[in-house]
């Protein structure tokens, strides 16, 4: 009989596996889509498995249920999916949400523990390493340029493997290397929505350093002075990088003034369709999946809400809305450990980020938040409240 733990190993290898095309190997290649498959069955085994559970399921739980289930429905019956467009949004967001089910299992389970995913994510973060930097060769050659900042839509992994710096929280010194990594890329990027939840979230980390200096008096005031020190040093090494970007701070002026590469337009026309139907049906239940393509005039909404509201109408932003309330609800629950609650804020708060400027739950990086989800819901030694949780975690170094 195969190991519950030999599954998810192969689990996490699939995704790095799928993770890596663009990189290792060219995109949409039988390796891909072999990986792809494989990993939305076992999920899938997974989504019935945890279902037939009678216990363990909490609000999350429930609501991402109901969100699968009313995205599967809605492309399969009041969609095309032989529509290319309405079979890839299909894939991205089952590829987000499937795996939530075997990792939330495994998580109960307690064999995704910190460890496995301090690996897990240097595995990732080199494959996104290196399709950021195929990405950019590939743009240079179509170009003919050599010095030119570019774009680079591959910057948006590095927004969604954040959070995992929070699994690195011994050390500190680490965690911070690893952050300055992250932000490195993402502000290469030069993707405005990427860089500002990239931003806040390493705020959010920021703060969870201060508050995890620890309650030993004997060391506190070296802990603060070095993580000051720290800090300060990782502040002035991301700003003045950011400063020779000359595009992204051109890309972000633009943005300040108004320019916000037809989203406003696109907003507008998808806000007031719905708005002004007179059909209570598309009012309650959208106009049909992926109905935003028409209503934009061929594009998607580039915002989550938008795209939920013409698809499924107030169901699906309610749906949507109960998710992030579950989330919220556990960032704020005080008889979770902290360091829990505020590694939560950080998901939350580039998850809402994302989700308003550009796209999240059909975007294929979402699967890595959502494996932080499953570790954080499902892991029951989370809620185990200690009066002085970082007492011994007051170290540097």
């Amino acid at each position: 009989m195969i190991k519950t733990s030999n599954i998810r190993d192969f689990l996490l290898l699939l995704i790095a596996i799928y993770s890596a095309q663009g990189g290792l190997y060219s995109r949409g290649s039988i390796i891909s889509q072999t990986s792809l498959l494989l990993l939305l069955l076992i999920s899938g085994v997974y989504f019935f498995k945890t279902l037939l559970q009678r216990n363990n399921k909490n609000l999350f739980y429930k609501a991402a249920t109901v969100f699968v289930i009313m995205n599967i429905i809605g492309a399969v019956f009041l969609g095309d999916i032989t529509d290319s467009y309405h079979f890839g949004q299909l894939k991205n967001t089952l590829l987000v949400y499937l795996p939530f089910y075997p990792f939330y299992y495994f998580a109960q389970k307690g064999i995704l523990d910190e460890k496995f995913l301090r690996r897990f994510f240097i595995v990732i973060l080199f494959f996104a390493i290196m399709v950021f930097l195929r990405s950019n060769i590939e743009m240079q050659i179509s170009r003919n340029a050599e010095d030119v900042y570019f774009v680079n839509n591959a910057a948006c992994i590095f927004v969604f493997i954040l959070p995992f710096v929070f699994l690195f929280r011994h050390k500190k010194v680490l965690s911070l290397i690893l952050l300055s990594v992250l932000l490195v890329f993402v502000i290469a990027g030069s993707k405005r929505g990427a860089v500002i939840s990239a931003i806040v979230g390493s705020l959010i980390y920021v703060y969870f350093l201060l508050k995890s200096i620890g309650e030993n008096k004997k060391y506190l005031l070296r802990s603060y002075l070095l993580t000051f020190i720290g800090i300060t040093v990782f502040l002035i090494f991301i700003y003045q990088y950011f400063q020779s970007n000359e595009l992204l701070i051109s890309r972000l002026s633009s943005m300040a003034e108004g320019d916000s590469s037809g989203r406003d337009v696109i907003y507008y026309r998808l806000f007031n369709t719905w708005l002004n139907s007179n059909n209570l049906i598309n009012i309650l239940f959208g106009f049909g999946y992926t109905s935003s393509i028409q209503s934009s005039g061929g594009l998607f909404a580039h915002n989550d809400w938008l795209e939920l509201l013409t698809s499924f109408g107030l169901t699906g932003v309610v749906v949507y809305i109960v998710m992030f309330y579950a989330a919220i609800k556990f960032a704020i629950n005080k008889k979770i450990r902290i360091d829990k609650r505020i590694m939560m804020m950080a998901l939350v708060s580039i998850w809402f980020i994302t989700s308003a400027v550009s796209m999240n739950y059909a975007a294929p990086e979402g699967v890595f938040q959502t494996i932080l989800l499953a570790h954080l819901f499902g892991t029951k030694e989370h809620y185990i409240f200690y009066q002085k949780q970082f007492s011994n975690e007051n170290t540097f170094i």
